[in-house]
């Protein structure tokens, strides 16, 4: 196991993603030197903030074993699949006024699919909290139809309509047959910044 991945673990864990500082300062340092100076607490102030409840929580082996486990991947900004070019969006965002508007530090990634392959076609559907059951249908349709074309869907899973698309797939009237593949897929090709088994906390809207 590299030094580098095992700090990249570290650094995923030690603050609730985004962190627009956690990121900077990797990018800065490189990730080994960034994860050792958070563990001794020697960063400003702000990050001292976000860090200050994990850094001396160390799960970094118990998380790579289990994703290793899983089939699964830790993807890192150095990796081949690194979706270096969806993540130009993030370029010129006023972090004043959109303070999660920075690129993941690295990402968990069960199933096949080439991530920066993946990111080039790829959508969200999205809505508001309070969505009906009409809408929640709609949206699970949209979602089901582009599924099946390969495009892959972007999701927060949250409680809004985004969240509720494979729920909903799976109650729906679509022939069985369809929603299994439509549910599997979804089951088998997940990628999120936080490590497999743990609940991030959602920012507010």
């Amino acid at each position: 196991m590299s030094r580098e991945r095992r700090a990249w673990a570290y650094l995923s864990r030690v603050a609730e993603p985004p962190c627009p500082e956690l990121g900077a300062l990797a990018a800065r340092v490189g990730p080994v030197e960034a994860a050792e100076r958070v563990l001794r607490g020697a960063v400003c102030a702000q990050l001292a903030r976000h860090t200050e409840a994990r850094r001396d929580i160390d799960c970094t082996a118990e998380d790579l074993d289990r994703i290793d486990r899983l089939g699964g991947r830790l993807i890192t900004p150095d990796a081949e699949e690194w979706p270096a070019l969806a993540f130009t969006a993030f370029n010129g965002v006023d972090l004043r006024h959109h303070p999660a508007g920075v690129a993941p530090l690295a990402l968990w990634a069960l199933g096949g699919a080439q991530i920066d392959e993946a990111a080039l076609r790829a959508t969200a559907v999205v809505g508001i909290r309070a969505a009906t059951v009409y809408g929640e249908h709609i949206a699970a349709d949209i979602a089901a139809g582009l599924c099946e074309r390969g495009v892959a869907m972007v999701s927060g899973g949250a409680t809004c309509v985004g969240g509720q698309i494979p729920r909903r797939i799976m109650r729906s009237r679509q022939p069985p047959t369809r929603c299994r593949r439509i549910v599997g897929q979804f089951e088998s090709r997940v990628t999120a910044q936080s490590t497999v088994g743990r609940a991030p906390k959602c920012p507010a809207i």
